[in-house]
C-alpha cells in the first residue's frame, strides 16, 4: 500500500484530494519503530511532524505518567508546525509503529504553497487540539474537584 493510500486513515488529510495527499506524502517518509521505541522524546527540539500509520503508542510525561493512547491516523508531534519549540512529552511505541514524518518546514512551505489544502490541514490540526484542549479541562477540573 502506497504512502497515499496509508494517509487517507488520518484525519490530517480529511478533505484533501488524492493530489493534495500525494503532495503530503512527497515531503516525508515512512519510518519503522519497535515496541518501547521512543518516536518522539521530551525536552527535544520539535523539528518534525509525524502521523502514526500503524501499530499504537503511548504519550508520557517526564514523570512517566501516561497522558494519551494513540492508534493507527493519529497525528503527533503537530505542534512543531506552529514553533519550533522543545516537545512536551514522549511518546513511545506499545507496538511495531510504522509513522509518516515530515519535516516541519517542508510541511510548512507545503501550506503556504497551496493555501486551500493548507487551510484544510490547519482546520484538521485545528479541531483535533481544541478536542484535547476540552479532555485536559474536563481531566483537571477532576483532579481539582478531588482536592
Amino acid at each position: 500500500m502506497s504512502l497515499v493510500e496509508r494517509l487517507r486513515g488520518s484525519y490530517l488529510v480529511e478533505g484533501l484530494s488524492d493530489e493534495e495527499i500525494a503532495m503530503i506524502a512527497g515531503v516525508a517518509e515512512e519510518v519503522r519503530f519497535a515496541p518501547l521505541d521512543e518516536i518522539v522524546r521530551e525536552g527535544s527540539v520539535a523539528e518534525h511532524v509525524y502521523v502514526l500509520l500503524e501499530g499504537k503508542a503511548r504519550v508520557t510525561t517526564s514523570t512517566g505518567d501516561q497522558i494519551a493512547r494513540l492508534a493507527a491516523g493519529a497525528v503527533l508531534g503537530e505542534l512543531a508546525l506552529f514553533e519550533h519549540d522543545v516537545r512536551t512529552a514522549t511518546v513511545v511505541a506499545d507496538t511495531e509503529c510504522v509513522v509518516m514524518r515530515a519535516k516541519a518546514d517542508r510541511l510548512n512551505a507545503l501550506i503556504d504553497e497551496n493555501p486551500r489544502a493548507g487551510v484544510v490541514v490547519l482546520r484538521n490540526l485545528g479541531r483535533t487540539l481544541c478536542e484535547r484542549l476540552r479532555s485536559s479541562n474536563v481531566q483537571l477540573e477532576s483532579v481539582l474537584a478531588a482536592l
